[in-house]
């Protein structure tokens, strides 16, 4: 049975309202075929996977799937002690997010921008602000949370999981079917 993502889609800190226009919920299988659509996805991940070692794993998943991770804030640590680092590179999130405003940066592999950013285990606050970046400078990315919290300044992104660890992992697990199938 699907985790129903959609509910609950309201901001994780209330004073987090972006203005008109704010992200909508969508289920797993909606999100699973936008990343296995993309041309260009990246991972972004941070250092908030150390909280989760499930989730940590399930990022592993992803860039075994062929997306690219861009490893943010220590969480390379992770990646080394897990014996994997094929796919993954580390940058600043403030760096990345920088780069990613400008529609002729070639990304990190020097082969073109990226259409799809999905951020998952950032600091909340941290991710938001990126999103916000992002949506501010460079509407040509679509912006996408596999986070475990609803994101205002995404363009797709799960409601609020953060209360229900085990519907977050199924719900990740969702996604990663998706984008293997």
């Amino acid at each position: 049975m699907a985790v129903d993502t959609t509910k609950n889609p309201v901001p994780f800190e209330m004073a987090q309202i972006p203005g008109p226009e704010m992200a909508k919920a969508y289920n797993t299988a909606v999100i699973g075929a936008i990343l296995k659509k993309a041309k260009r996805p990246l991972l972004v991940v941070g250092a908030e996977l150390f909280e989760d070692p499930v989730i940590f794993d399930k990022a592993i998943e992803i860039g075994k799937t062929g997306v690219p991770i861009a490893a943010t804030a220590h969480s390379i640590k992770g990646f080394v002690e897990r014996g994997y680092t094929d796919n993954v590179t580390m940058i600043g999130l403030h760096p990345l997010t920088n780069y990613l405003r400008f529609k002729d940066w070639q990304g990190l592999d020097g082969k073109g921008q990226y259409d799809v950013v999905i951020f998952m285990g950032i600091f909340y606050k941290f991710a938001s602000a990126m999103f916000s970046a992002l949506k501010n400078f460079n509407r040509d990315i679509k912006r996408v949370s596999i986070d475990r919290y609803y994101h205002v300044n995404a363009d797709m992104t799960f409601g609020n999981l953060a209360f229900n660890v085990d519907q977050y992992h199924e719900a990740v697990d969702e996604v990663i079917a998706k984008l293997k199938g």
